[in-house]
């Protein structure tokens, strides 16, 4: 059997039997524990994930790269918190540069973040929070508004021609009155800046004039009309009207290469939009022409998407790809699922039933 295997899949060590183990450190391959000894002891290797090893750009954005850089950080505050509490335990202060002792303060949540907590669970509105750091947790302003008691999400727009932007907006406001306003407040402060002297000009400087030109004097008989401002007409039945705009809440953390949109109604309040819905952080609301049954290339309604993973052989490859992601978690030193009292043939049988129960 060992004489069929190639040099590189045999144990770097005794040279006679497979490779069962790889060393975290170095990447070497050993058969069994002796072997895995004897190359600590030969090449002085300790065996531990160096924390500062190169890693490829491809292998950052994965969910191995991420628990590793997240298991890293939190070994790090777990050895600062064990060393405090040592020290405190033998009666050692610490001092800073001051020289005042560091008194550990206990970190309790503000009243406004438990306020806003307990506000979004009666709303039924599921927050996935993204790490401590990121633009999107940096642009979140969502807060708790005291003195009319009601949450003022932070809300992320996209306009029809693929612009972002973001703004506030109270759970009691509808949705195309926060649209509108939003519109408004673009509008003001473009004629703001519009009014704004240049940096040329002076503010009390006088701004020349063009010269008067000689008119000719009207005949008598064409009489003259005052100048009328043309305001543009409500739309009759036979006039076309003017373009609606249709509202779309997006749905995040999907395997899927569409951006899948929700419809919302443009009469219904920020709330009741958002109730039994997952967002990130804050909502995305896109503000498109077309309506539902219409929409451009890239983007999928979730009556679609949910049709399409309950179709025969779909379900399954969404249920693969949830368990690849377990089994990649597994192998970043996750528990295992057997470790854990799961099985995966169960668990494949609840989450397909809990996919098809949706789609109906």
């Amino acid at each position: 059997m060992a004489e069929d295997l190639l040099l590189t899949e045999l144990c770097k060590i005794c040279h006679t039997k497979p490779y069962k183990y790889c060393c975290p450190r170095c990447s070497s391959r050993t058969c069994s524990l002796p072997c895995l000894k004897r190359h600590k002891q030969w090449a002085s290797c300790n065996g531990v994930r160096d924390p500062a090893a190169y890693v490829k750009r491809s292998d950052l954005a994965t969910p191995k790269g991420l628990d590793h850089d997240y298991n890293y950080l939190t070994s790090i505050e777990r050895q600062i918190d064990n060393a405090e509490r040592n020290a405190e335990s033998r009666g050692i202060l610490l001092f800073d540069a001051t020289q005042k002792p560091i008194r550990k303060k206990r970190r309790h949540p503000a009243d406004g973040k438990v306020l806003l907590a307990k506000a979004i669970e009666q709303c039924r509105v599921v927050v996935d929070r993204a790490p401590q750091g990121m633009s999107r947790q940096k642009q979140n302003a969502t807060r708790w508004d005291k003195r009319k008691r009601r949450v003022v999400w932070t809300v992320e727009w996209v306009h029809k021609n693929g612009s972002r932007e973001i703004g506030i907006c109270p759970e009691t406001t509808t949705i195309d009155a926060a649209y509108a306003e939003l519109a408004t407040s673009n509008t003001k402060d473009t004629a703001a800046e519009a009014g704004r002297p240049t940096k040329k000009q002076k503010p009390n400087a006088e701004i020349p004039r063009p010269p008067v030109l000689a008119m000719k004097p009207q005949s008598e008989h064409v009489p003259t009309s005052p100048v009328v401002a043309q305001v543009p007409q409500a739309s009759t039945p036979d006039q076309p009207s003017a373009p609606t705009v249709h509202f779309y809440l997006l749905l995040p953390s999907t395997p899927t290469p569409y951006r899948v949109l929700i419809p919302v109604s443009p009469t219904d309040t920020l709330s009741t939009a958002l109730r039994d819905r997952l967002v990130l952080e804050f909502p995305t609301i896109y503000a498109l022409k077309q309506p539902p049954d219409k929409l451009p290339t890239g983007f999928t309604t979730e009556e679609e998407y949910l049709r399409g993973i309950a179709e025969k052989g779909n379900i399954d490859k969404h249920l693969d790809g949830i368990l690849n992601w377990a089994d990649a978690w597994e192998n970043d030193g996750g528990q295992k699922m057997g470790e854990r009292g799961l099985d995966e043939r169960a668990l494949r049988d609840v989450l397909k039933k809990d996919l098809v129960r949706e789609v109906e």
